[in-house]
């Protein structure tokens, strides 16, 4: 019987759908309660989190373009402690050509690591996870035979999902309370007598009758279901003919997200000042914070002298720390100008992060400007 750790999937937002994917598909071979999906956005230096974490049987990394490009310092760290041993890791290579990408950032031991391709059929997913889950490491890597055969062997596709598997299904996302009719776009000819529609997620399974709109669309009732992804199986005569995941979302959750964003401060401040991007955004503050700048500098910053401990986060301005959480390089670049910016660095806010923690934890590039800001200026080299 298994305990509740048996398949940790790790990805990054735009490899979100497959995840749910071979979420889907694993699910039979391995217990619903077993499968955890982890968004490395997610990522905490919390060591109990990397513990926990990193007692799943099996590690199934989702490498994606995105996942490379984001891997900071501190999600490159919580990989190496997460992916081992090696042997009970595997990597489904989605958009990019090879691990090498990947093993210059991360020291881990490709060859032991089980590569898959993002064309490869759902089966092979399943058998190599459940030949790991189940048999254990060492079978796996001594008597692993066929999950060996499941190396690459083709051309990697760019795309999202497998093509002749994709299914577009519109809308793609649906309420909860009455979420109607929707449309499933066919590549062939296909009666609804024969076709059969699988709703599944939030631990629910539903199957229903399409019936033709016309002769290259179904149409079906949704069936009601709580909000989240929701995997949307054509079948055809008992056959799969393509998966597509449809977001149920709840109005009231619909709101709060609103909300949140509304709250956003840099969304604000960007529809405030009409600016498009985050960095006009900065160029606009940079050059606000200089033109108004006070001659002397912020009178509140001045404390290099000041004894450890007197100033606290109440008394210092928290714009420094702002910049480096968001990335914001020239307007921290003006705020480094400012008399008592050193000490500003080494101050910690409201939850224990100095700008330093913040950019390193953000993975900004800001992170070596700040460092370099605090390193002690030489013989005849005046500092702020």
């Amino acid at each position: 019987m298994s305990n509740t750790s048996d398949l940790l999937i790790i990805y990054e937002a735009e490899a979100e759908q497959w995840a749910s994917y071979l979420r889907f598909h694993l699910i039979g071979p391995i217990p619903e309660t077993g499968i955890c999906c982890y968004d490395i956005a997610m990522v905490t230096s919390r060591q109990d989190d990397f513990l926990r974490l990193g007692e799943y049987k099996c590690k199934l990394l989702i490498l994606s373009r995105g996942m490379l490009e984001g891997l900071c310092q501190l999600r490159r760290f919580f990989l190496a402690r997460v992916l081992r041993p090696e042997t009970r890791v595997i990597i489904l290579l989605c958009g990019v050509e090879s691990l090498d990408p990947l093993l210059e950032l991360v020291p881990l031991k490709g060859e032991e690591c089980l590569q898959i391709s993002s064309e490869q059929d759902p089966q092979d997913y399943r058998l190599a996870v459940a030949e790991i889950v189940h048999k254990g490491v060492q079978t796996a890597a001594v008597d692993g035979r066929s999950v060996q055969e499941l190396k690459v062997e083709k051309k990697l596709s760019n795309s999202t999902l497998v093509a002749d598997k994709t299914l577009l299904v519109l809308p793609s996302r649906v309420p909860c309370e009455n979420p109607g009719k929707i449309f499933i776009l066919l590549q062939e000819i296909m009666a609804s007598k024969d076709a059969e529609v699988e709703f599944s997620g939030n631990k629910q399974r539903v199957r229903v009758k399409p019936v033709n709109w016309n002769e290259s669309t179904l149409s079906v009732i949704a069936p009601d279901f709580t909000a989240g992804e929701v995997i949307v199986t054509l079948y055809s005569k008992g056959q799969v003919k393509g998966n597509a995941c449809i977001q149920y979302y709840t109005i009231m959750g619909d709101i709060a997200q609103f909300l949140q964003q509304a709250a956003d401060p840099v969304k604000f401040m960007c529809q405030a000042f009409q600016v498009s991007s985050l960095e006009k955004l900065d160029q606009t503050l940079a050059s606000c914070l200089i033109q108004k700048m006070p001659t002397g500098g912020f009178q509140g910053l001045q404390c290099d002298q000041s004894p450890a401990g007197e100033c606290s986060s109440e008394d210092i301005p928290t714009l420094l720390h702002f910049a480096a959480q968001h990335g914001l390089r020239d307007l921290a670049s003006a705020l480094l100008q400012c008399p008592g910016s050193r000490q500003a660095l080494k101050v910690s806010n409201s939850r224990g992060n100095t700008p330093l923690d913040l950019a390193h934890i953000h993975g900004h590039k800001l992170y070596i400007l700040l460092q370099e800001s605090l390193v002690p200026a030489g013989p005849g080299v005046r500092r702020s």
